[in-house]
């Protein structure tokens, strides 16, 4: 998303929330067949991840793909996605609160 738009959406915003996803990562499923490219050795065994491990070189991009396509009808409205961070801004402190219950019940889901 250009800055442009960015700073845009932000106009007449006095309120800002900012919410680290990075926990996140390990709520994504990842796919039977990718999993055994995540392999590593330890003295206990050989350890394959079931979820996204931060770690992993596309984790963060596709972590951030997931996220703002969960809350693309919400997206420059009244948030903004970059990599794990939700950032929800607001003219007035009520509607702040109104919009960080939609932001969390949508996370919820």
């Amino acid at each position: 998303m250009p800055l442009n738009e960015s700073l845009e959406a932000f106009g007449g915003a006095s309120f800002f929330s900012t919410l680290d996803l990075a926990s996140g990562y390990y709520q994504v499923a990842m796919h039977k067949d990718d999993q055994e490219k995540t392999a590593f050795t330890t003295p206990f065994g050989l350890w394959e991840f079931t979820t996204l491990p931060f770690e992993l070189s596309g984790a963060p991009t596709t972590f951030q793909r997931l996220t703002q396509s969960s809350m693309n009808d919400l997206v420059l409205r009244i948030l903004l996605v970059c990599l794990d961070l939700v950032l929800v801004f607001s003219r007035d402190f009520q509607e702040h609160l109104r919009r960080l219950e939609t932001v969390f019940t949508r996370l919820r889901t």
